[in-house]
Order: structure tokens, then C-alpha cells, then sequence
């Protein structure tokens, strides 16, 4: 949930990138000079040392890992466990129903009590 709280746990280089297990949300370059031709989320971006560009980073091929292996620096969180709950009316009958709806805040599910 980096995007929503501004929190990072892990720094990954190029060659620790995991887009299975984990978000990233912003890429830091980690070179002295701006180094051009990179591609994120299909972008050619120039990046400059010690400038982090905060984006929800997705997989190749829109983004490109072929840099040196410390150059960038993808920082993000561990993919949340469960990506998918069920919403709306799970049971109940007309007198006694029970929804259930996703967190926006931290992205977990609630019920309502009918």
C-alpha cells in the first residue's frame, strides 16, 4: 500500500526485481550522471542521480531491467497476500442481509451487520 501510505520495505537493483511478489512504487537513479533511455511503464524517461520518480511501476516489457545492476534502484512493498475479495451481498435473507465491501483506506474487506 506504498501509494497510499508513503512507506517502503525493501529496495530492490535490476537484478533483485520480482514484479510477481512485490510493488514498486517509485524508482531511484543511483548514478552521478542523468542517464537517458530508460523505460518505465513504456516511457523513455531520463533519470538523474539522486532523484526519485514516485510511480506504480508495471513488468516488463513496458519497463526495461536491462540496466547496469545498481543504476536504478526500485523501492516498493511485498505484494499483499490475498489481491481479491468477494463484494456486495454475500448471505441473508429480506430481513437480515449481509454485504461485504474492500477498505479503501488499508485494503482489507468489512461486513456490514444486517
Amino acid at each position: 500500500m506504498t501509494y497510499l501510505t508513503g512507506i517502503v520495505t525493501v529496495i530492490h537493483n535490476a537484478s533483485q526485481v520480482d514484479f510477481d511478489n512485490f510493488v514498486y512504487s517509485g524508482v531511484y537513479c543511483n548514478v552521478v550522471e542523468p542517464l537517458p533511455g530508460f523505460r518505465i511503464n513504456g516511457t523513455d524517461v531520463v533519470m538523474v542521480a539522486g532523484e526519485t520518480l514516485e510511480i506504480l511501476v508495471e513488468g516488463p516489457p513496458a519497463t526495461t531491467l536491462t540496466y547496469g545492476t545498481g543504476d536504478l534502484l526500485f523501492v516498493g512493498n511485498p505484494m499483499p497476500a490475498q489481491t481479491e475479495y468477494r463484494t456486495g451481498l454475500i448471505s441473508g435473507d429480506s430481513s437480515n442481509e449481509v454485504y461485504q465491501f474492500v477498505n479503501i483506506k488499508n485494503g482489507n474487506p468489512t461486513q456490514s451487520t444486517g
